[in-house]
């Protein structure tokens, strides 16, 4: 048997140009890994035939390419490949026949449950059915059918987007998720497919398919590495770019199925859940940070793969040699490769850390509220336990990096920029002020305001309210319904925009009910007053003689009446006349003295005055239908309304309120500040305003209120702090939104950071004394 090397005869090569430098991709197409060679090394590779020896392989690389090589480098070459088991020996043999490459790589118990496997098939009879099924549509007239196809998707989505609109609630109910599943699953498989059938489609072989759990979502996986042995890097970019090209095409489709259908229908909400689902795939597939579509087409572009695993470990280098100083190896990259690994790994560093320190922030708080102290316990230790090994190559760093401080220390410029480092954050940390602001988004108001509003219970309310420092609000209302029908109109007497001043007239109400009921009252009035009247008035001279009249007539009838009773008495007594005829006589007697009596009186009570009780009454009632006249009256002058303040008319034709004057020379923002800042709140600190309207423009104003009542926002108490700003210019309008910051003066960096760390601790942290 040979003692040379000699190369496996399955590998696959396939040569390709990137950046106008030819190269060679190889495949071992038993564990899928791929290698990119530079034509000198695979000319090595392809001499390792069993049986030329390496001194001989050397000189003929010396001859054919003027590098000097000698055996030794050889060696060290073949011994690279045996450890990538691309030569033909028995351990590469044992190691590929089992497929057991992968295994002898150690993983952690949470990496496994990160990444578990559920099943894995070729595609075989489906994947081909799919890709010549798709054949026809694959050529120029094809692709730009299908690119217009897009294209009008994407305008009638832009036409239609201030419609399409999904509220949480129907998000989050059963049937709903139930179809966000079903729908997501489906659609990942289409995406894999896409994939799939692309690469088929440029000639390469796709050897396996599956699902598995990745983060604990299920997933459907594609084995595209066959893309890499492509030639043409449009067809290495098409395969990665085929997945979401498959999503824009049914995001095409499901905006239409949306649109022509009724809304509320099962397809119409289908068709809508599928949009939100390609939209948020969309915003993460496009994302290069995480290892996406988006992150693998990039690789694409710049031809560089392993783009975040090579990003990273120059970033360590890196940091490791210029940082701290270890004596180790510079990683060889070109200039352009340099730039893109730094730029791409500080990137993606401060991505995964944001990502993951706000996922925990959540996680912990729901921990935190559904289980105590022992959930954020839990929380700690499947931390520890997720990056352990972390933990433990760090702890090994620090090692050794104490080893290499022997050698570091001895070097002069070293030890001084460690101490010109230390210093320096020393300084930065505890010396240099930097300036503490409490911010928060805010709204503009007017410094003052009077309005006109018409409310449910029929009443016109004038509402007048002065913000700043003498802050006021005050209201008055007048009636506009009653329970008899009535006619009322508000005319304003002012136009929008017009400038008035104070005790301008607005406008009047013209109203037929008030005037009614004043002309009703003033009749009633007129009665009283003349009953009084004629109350008070001496009788007439007319009325005293008939009465005068009356009463000698009735006496008359009286004597005569007394005259024949007498001459009846004696009549009676001798038994001349009947008793009844003597009775009857009698009768007449009593009426006629009644009459008489009668008549007299009248005469008396014609000719005596009115008794004081009597005008006491209707004098009564004269008042009280005096003052409500006085009412009346008030309505109606009421009915001319005038502003109390100067400003500029706005009139609101859309809500309740009619009509509004602005105070606008000053204007006031209420910033939210929190309970735990409140007390670095004082009157008078100076606060700066950006608005959205004026991005460019930073208005200044000062604390003039701080309120001793808090206000719920989402469940978070804030108190709302009144800042005043000049308007001279009346740049400011009510209703502008922008952002608001209250200068509390200079702290230390050191102070700062400590207190945003302590704002986010529960109180319960900090009753442990």
């Amino acid at each position: 048997m040979s003692s040379y090397a000699k190369l496996r005869t399955d590998l696959v090569i396939s040569e390709a140009v990137i950046d106008g430098e030819e190269v060679v991709n190889i495949k071992d197409p038993i564990r899928s890994n791929y290698f990119r060679l530079r034509p000198p090394e695979y000319w090595l590779i392809s001499q390792l035939d069993g049986v030329t020896p390496y001194n001989r392989i050397a000189e003929k690389f010396r001859q054919k390419f003027k590098l000097n090589i000698n055996e030794e480098a050889v060696q060290q070459f073949v011994d690279v490949l045996e450890n990538e088991f691309f030569l033909e020996n028995s351990r590469a043999e044992q190691v590929v026949s089992r497929k057991s490459f992968g295994n002898e790589k150690r993983e952690s118990l949470f990496s496994k449950l990160l990444f578990i496997k559920l099943k894995a098939f070729k595609p075989g009879k489906t994947l081909e059915l799919l890709t010549n099924m798709y054949r026809p549509f694959h050529s120029t007239i094809g692709y730009l059918l299908q690119i217009l196809f897009i294209i009008g998707g994407l305008i009638l989505f832009t036409v239609e987007a201030s419609n399409f609109s999904v509220s949480l609630e129907s998000i989050f109910s059963i049937s709903s998720i139930i179809t966000i599943i079903i729908a997501s699953f489906v659609l990942l498989i289409i995406h894999e497919y896409a994939h799939a059938v692309a690469c088929r489609l440029f000639g390469g072989q796709v050897s396996e398919m599956g699902f598995l759990f990745m983060y604990f979502q299920p997933c459907f996986y594609c084995d595209i590495s066959d893309a890499w042995l492509f030639k043409k890097k449009s067809h290495r970019l098409g395969v990665t770019w085929a997945g979401l090209y498959s999503e824009f095409i049914l995001f095409a489709f499901s905006i239409i199925i949306w649109r022509v259908t009724v809304q509320g229908t099962f397809v119409n909400t289908v068709a809508e859940l599928i949009l939100l689902i390609i939209i948020v795939s969309f915003i993460f597939n496009l994302n290069p940070l995480i290892k996406l579509d988006g992150y693998y087409l990039l690789s694409d572009i710049l031809e560089i793969p392993n783009l975040r695993k090579k990003s990273f470990t120059y970033l360590s280098n890196v940091f490791k040699r210029i940082v701290l100083g270890w004596p180790i190896e510079k990683v060889d990259v070109n200039r352009r490769e340099r730039r893109i690994y730094l730029i791409y790994a500080v990137m993606a560093l401060i991505y995964t850390i944001f990502i993951v320190l706000y996922i925990l922030i959540v996680f912990a708080g729901f921990l935190y509220q559904k289980f105590g102290y022992i959930g954020l316990f839990l929380l700690f230790s499947a931390i520890i336990f997720a990056v352990r090994t972390n933990i433990s190559n760090a702890f090994k760093g620090f090692v050794q990096h104490i080893k290499y401080l022997k050698d570091i220390m001895k070097k002069p410029f070293r030890l001084v920029s460690y101490i010109v480092v230390i210093a320096f954050l020393i300084v930065l940390f505890f010396f240099i002020p930097f300036t503490h602001r409490v911010t928060g988004e805010v709204t503009i108001e007017p410094i003052a305001e009077f309005s006109l509003l018409l409310n449910d219970l029929g009443l016109l309310e004038k509402k007048f309210q002065q913000g700043g420092i003498d802050s006021e609000l005050k209201s008055s209302y007048i009636q506009m319904a009653s329970l008899e029908l009535g006619s009322l109109e508000l005319i304003p007497y002012v136009k929008d925009g017009n400038a008035v001043a104070a005790g301008d007239t607005l406008a009047i109400l013209v109203s037929n009910q008030v005037t009614r009921e004043i002309e009703a009252e003033r009749s009633i009035l007129h009665q009283l007053e003349n009953d009084l009247a004629l109350l008070q008035s001496p009788p007439k001279r007319e009325e005293v003689d008939e009465a005068v009249s009356q009463v000698n007539a009735a006496q008359a009838a009286y004597d005569q009446a007394q005259r024949d009773q007498l001459r009846l008495n004696e009549l009676f007594d001798k038994n001349l006349i009947p008793k009844e005829q003597y009775e009857t006589a009698l009768s007449k007697t009593e009426i006629a003295k009644a009459e008489f009596e009668n008549r007299k009186a009248k005469l008396n009570l014609l000719k005596s005055p009115p008794k004081p009780e009597e005008e006491a009454v209707i004098r009564s009632q004269i008042e009280k239908q005096n003052a409500r006249l006085n009412f009346l009256q008030t309505q109606k002058d009421a009915q001319s309304i005038v502003t109390s303040i100067s400003g500029s008319v706005v009139i609101n034709e859309d809500n309740d309120k009619f009509l509004s004057v602005i105070d606008n020379k000053q204007v006031e923002v209420k910033v939210p500040v929190s309970d735990f800042d409140i007390d670095l709140i004082q009157k008078n600190q100076p606060v700066k305003l950006k608005v959205r309207s004026y991005i460019s423009k930073v208005f200044e104003g000062e604390v003039v209120h701080i309120p001793r009542d808090a206000t719920i926002i989402n469940d978070k108490a804030f108190f709302m702090v009144s800042v005043v700003l000049n308007n001279e210019n009346d740049f400011l309008h009510k209703g502008m939104t922008g952002y608001a910051k209250i200068e509390i003066g200079d702290s230390s960096l050191f102070n700062l950071v400590m207190r945003r760390v302590s704002s986010i601790i529960r109180v319960e942290f900090w009753s442990f004394w």
